[in-house]
């Protein structure tokens, strides 16, 4: 199987082209946290929250940020945090470049956990529609070591805010993700994770994915290793919006 037949197939078992098409915005609540987090001094920051990811915009809303009726907002190019009133209490242009600084090694602040959460959150729940991107290229789809699944290599292109530039889909018979390999660059080039998808949902036509588990990948062979819990995600009230109707919330 060629990596744009899987592709095809992978897209076809998630909701299919047209389908896509027509999403507005995904909304959800969101509860993550983890030893990531916990080693960048933000243990608590994505917990209990709404969010919307509005997949063709590139943009993400984190709502109940920082504090009850506060949000954030995220696109590639401005991470902002805005209070009950709407008043702008703090932004940041090019928030991913942020991360190559030495504090952000140690240290996190509210519009860094913003913007790791951002565009992660963009990234997973527009799996596998991001893939078809012009700047995507699918490198390979070979068998995954023993367990009967495909795994699809991708390298995605300098624009695209994701974890990193090379990064690894396990694929099931059924065309359901299992897995997904990847290095957090934000955290460091030595933050090789597998996140383990344990739950997904169909809502509004499209199948997303509920429960994940991040662990760590070691040594030459990158094996998964059982602990600890680099990141846990639990999203759940998954409502998808229409293009025609969606607004921001």
């Amino acid at each position: 199987m060629t990596p744009a037949e899987l592709l095809n197939e992978t897209i076809e078992a998630h909701g299919g082209r047209e389908r896509w098409r027509r999403v507005g915005a995904i909304r959800a609540a969101l509860s993550s946290g983890g030893l990531a987090f916990q080693s960048r001094c933000q243990p608590n920051a994505l917990k209990n929250l709404k969010i919307e990811v509005r997949p063709h915009d590139i943009a993400v809303t984190l709502g109940d940020f920082v504090r009850r009726g506060w949000r954030g907002t995220w696109t590639p190019a401005l991470a902002a945090i805005h209070d009950d009133r709407g008043q702008l209490v703090a932004q940041r242009r090019d928030p991913r470049s942020h991360f190559s600084g030495v504090v952000s090694q140690v240290y996190w602040d509210k519009l860094d956990i913003l913007t790791f959460a951002g565009y992660a959150l963009w990234n997973y729940l527009s799996f596998p529609f991001l893939l078809e991107r012009d700047d995507v290229e699918l490198v390979g789809a070979t068998p995954a070591a023993g367990d009967g699944n495909l795994r699809l290599d991708v390298r995605f292109g300098p624009g695209i805010p994701t974890h990193s530039r090379r990064q690894s889909f396990h694929i099931d018979p059924g065309r359901r993700l299992v897995r997904h390999d990847y290095t957090a660059e934000p955290i460091g080039s030595w933050a090789t994770g597998a996140n383990l998808c344990l739950k997904s949902e169909v809502v509004g036509g499209v199948r997303f994915y509920t429960r994940r588990k991040v662990l760590p990948r070691l040594g030459p062979a990158m094996a998964v290793v059982p602990f600890p819990t680099l990141v846990w995600i639990e999203i759940d009230d998954l409502d998808v919006v229409e293009a025609a109707s969606a607004s921001p919330a």
